[in-house]
């Protein structure tokens, strides 16, 4: 593979199942450290299939899945560094929230360096006890020496205060029961301490030399390179009660760790679901509609905490969902999918001002934008719809001529020679306008049937079948090269906040505006969704609710020319977009 910045690589990924149904289309896509990308589209067309193919969750087809320059794709799943959360919790009832989120650490072992335990506890006491105000440090431990409970307890409290490894710990720990204090200790006491420890050191430094053994700064051993030496193993019970509690902390759980599953509230468990993925301490982080299951109150609180965390975290997020409003406020880039292709890739902002096309302007937005029939007159530089006339200047007719001068082009070369590939970018249009491949006309059996022996004559007659797509993309390449001769109908849009309506006035003139009636008028807190019918079409703008607007008020109704979007209904691609 060439050099690429690109901390997570997607190249030509394809996913087909075992019936020939293909699921994902030639999935391309470069994912920079530490982003958060959204793949979002309607059910069934291909987003989850992608995460679960990035987590090693299903086979890939075809191309290629990187990591950091290291290919994945026969990697098993559980030695991508990866970790996933489902639209279900998938929560252990038996177990409690600890348990839950301690479940990867206690059942995984993990690469850790070979550490000179004497040393380094040595190296920590001797630190703490030159960096530490002694009145302060010895009444601490007065504290933890008188609390009921455990060696091992009072071990763990010791190492939690001072934030010192288990090892350090248990040095201090034997050093006040050896001195057996009560009151607060003199400095003689210090010094007694100092000395154990340097004794301890002087002692495993010759252990050390005889064993030949070389180590680090860090008291690591390390090989004849320099590199320090690890070892696979499974975390000590301290190690793992460290963990969760600094991952309970992160996500507000430390007060319901003794808590089953069964006790907490929605949000609750999906705060334990991100637990335990994060707890892994992965880069990357997979997440499957995970709010899904929320009411509407919650999953707005729990978006703002899941950026919140992947930006305390720092890590590399890829987040699946068919909301388009959770798309808008959690990406950094958002990834729009339809029967499988990528319709569009870019930053929140760019998908939403700058949509590619039809599929895309529907789909983010919300409400969703407003979409109506009008017909160019390209004599006139107008567009219309019975008595309604929106003015195109010659610039807008330029690009007219110049994008179906384009799309005749394309069209000649997918049906020059129609291949596989061919066939793919047909159906990457349709999968745009919302085609499907089914003859709707045949509803009878007996057609059916008629349509079956027909199918096998030809075959046996060594009669070519022209493919359906092939059909539809010859239908499509007519059509468009009528449009360079004659006028036609395009879709035109605008976004609902785009539109301006105003109350009327007895008495005041509203010149260039529509007046109209709404026939729905929704109050939505600060504003209101008007509904009115315009172009034979149902039509939403916002107003200000500052001011009560009923279906009984007339309403003046403007936009502007820079404010609309015109779509080719042909292939759904736009011809003009905002501005």
């Amino acid at each position: 593979m060439s050099a690429n910045s690109a901390f997570i690589t997607l190249k030509n990924v394809e996913k087909i199942y075992p019936n020939g149904e293909k699921a994902v289309y030639n999935f391309n896509l470069d994912i920079e450290r530490n982003e958060f990308i959204v793949i979002v589209g309607p059910s069934g067309c291909g987003k989850s299939t992608t995460l679960r193919m990035i987590a090693g969750l299903e086979d890939i087809s075809a191309g290629e899945i990187y990591m950091e320059d290291e290919l994945l794709n026969f990697k098993p799943c559980k030695d991508r560094k990866m970790a996933i959360v489902f639209q279900s919790y998938a929560l252990y009832p038996q177990m409690n929230v600890f348990n839950n989120i301690a479940f990867p650490l206690t059942i995984n072992k993990y690469p850790a360096p070979i550490v000179n335990s004497v040393l380094f506890a040595c190296d920590e006491v001797k630190k703490l006890l030159g960096e530490t105000d002694w009145n302060t440090l010895t009444a601490a431990l007065v504290n933890v020496m008188r609390e009921k409970g455990s060696k091992d307890d009072k071990e763990e409290r010791i190492a939690t205060i001072f934030d010192l490894s288990l090892d350090g710990a248990k040095l201090l720990y034997d050093f006040c029961a050896k001195s057996a204090f009560d009151g607060q200790p003199s400095e003689d006491v210090k010094s007694v301490w100092l000395e154990r420890i340097r004794m301890s050191e002087t002692a495993e430094l010759e252990k050390v030399a005889q064993s030949g053994v070389k180590l680090n700064e860090r008291f690591c051993e390390v090989d004849s390179d320099g590199n320090e030496k690890t070892q696979i193993r499974k975390l000590t019970n301290y190690e793992i009660k460290k963990k969760v509690y600094e991952t309970a902390e992160k996500l507000d759980l430390t007060a319901y760790l003794d808590k089953l599953p069964k006790e907490l509230s929605g949000g609750q468990m999906q705060r334990v679901a991100l637990g335990r993925a994060i707890i892994k301490n992965v880069p990357v982080f997979l997440m499957d509609e995970p709010l899904s299951n929320l009411d509407a109150k919650l999953r707005l609180t729990m978006r703002s905490e899941i950026v919140k965390l992947h930006n305390k975290i720092n890590a590399t997020t890829i987040y699946v969902t068919h909301d388009q409003t959770e798309a808008m406020t959690m990406a950094s880039r958002i990834v729009v999918m339809s029967r499988g292709f990528i319709q569009q890739i870019g930053t929140p902002e760019e998908v939403y001002n700058s949509p590619s096309n039809l599929f895309v302007a529907r789909f983010i937005g919300s409400p969703s934008m407003n979409l109506f029939d009008m017909k160019f007159d390209r004599k006139g530089m107008r567009l219309e719809h019975g008595d309604v006339s929106i003015p195109m200047d010659k610039k807008f007719v330029a690009r007219y001529d110049e994008f179906y001068k384009e799309k005749v082009a394309d069209f000649q070369g997918i049906l020059e020679n129609f291949d596989a590939q061919a066939r793919e970018k047909v159906l990457k249009i349709m999968s745009a306008t919302g085609e499907s491949l089914s003859d709707k006309k045949v509803k009878k059996k007996e057609n059916i049937f008629v349509k079956i022996k027909e199918k096998l004559d030809k075959k046996k007659n060594g009669a070519d079948e022209v493919p359906k797509e092939k059909s539809i993309g010859e239908s499509k390449l007519e059509e468009l090269k009528n449009r360079l001769h004659t006028d036609g109908a395009l879709t035109v849009g605008i976004r609902p906040e785009r539109i301006r309506i105003e109350k009327v006035q007895v008495g005041k003139k509203y010149e260039g505006c529509f007046i109209t009636k709404p026939t729905i008028c929704e109050l939505l807190g600060g504003e209101y969704s008007v509904h009115f019918d315009f172009c034979d079409k149902d039509v939403v703008a916002r107003f200000d609710a500052k001011s009560l607007i009923t279906t009984n008020d007339d309403i003046a109704v403007s936009f502007s020319l820079e404010d609309t979007y015109v779509f080719d209904p042909i292939t759904c691609d736009v011809i003009k977009e905002l501005g």
